[in-house]
């Protein structure tokens, strides 16, 4: 009885995942790696909801390539061998799994996927720059790097600027005192405006290269 409920369990698992990866194909994995194709540069769509704009149109492309699949499919006729069309599951499956390699071929080649450089170095890929882009990956990257480097001596020479006000609060009346802790707050404030201005930087910067 045990091993029959176990099998149960196995074989319900099997079929729920059956459902799951025919949904994907069918409703998502066309679609998504041909927007991915047409637009492989990120942020190209949209900047700030570039991959919603990516899965929303995955799905209406899915659904799309799904269909006139099926339309080809169906113009050819009747299988002789079996009396029945070619729109059957395992010709619908197929096709659309190379379709979905096709495109994600061909997103690969135009630089779609840069992640592909960790599987090997050979296989990375940049995009091209947009029509409006008219510095190239290293101008871009060299120049957010010197933003990066003034932002980091900014916020060392605020630091200093901290300590100092601290210790100046210490040897000073209490009227003198109340100036130096108008500096520190002062500079505590934009401590944390230029701290959170380099973590955003630092977050893109690892996004574009990654």
């Amino acid at each position: 009885m045990g091993r029959a409920l176990s099998d149960d369990v196995l074989g319900a698992i099997v079929a729920t995942a059956r459902v799951i990866g025919a949904l994907v194909l069918l409703f998502f994995l066309p679609g998504f790696l041909l927007i991915n194709a047409l637009y492989p540069r990120k942020g190209e769509l949209d900047r700030e909801y570039d991959a919603l704009y990516r899965v929303t149109l995955g799905i209406v492309l899915s659904i799309a390539v799904t269909v006139f699949w099926s339309f080809f499919l169906n113009s050819l006729g009747i299988n002789e061998a079996t009396g029945l069309g070619y729109v059957v599951g395992p010709n619908i499956a197929g096709g659309l799994i190379g379709l979905s390699a096709a495109f994600f071929v061909l997103g690969w080649w135009r630089g779609a996927y840069p992640w592909m450089a960790r599987v090997h170095p050979a296989l990375a890929r940049v995009p091209k720059p947009g029509p409006g882009e008219l510095l190239t990956e290293d101008e871009r990257d060299h120049r957010v790097r010197l933003k990066l480097q003034k932002l980091a001596e900014k916020r060392e020479a605020l630091r200093r600027a901290i300590k100092d006000a601290e210790r100046r609060m210490r040897l000073q009346s209490a009227d003198a005192q109340s100036h130096y802790e108008t500096l520190r707050d002062k500079s505590r404030a934009e401590l944390r405006s230029v701290e959170a201005e380099l973590k955003k930087l630092e977050e893109e910067r690892a996004a574009e290269l990654y």
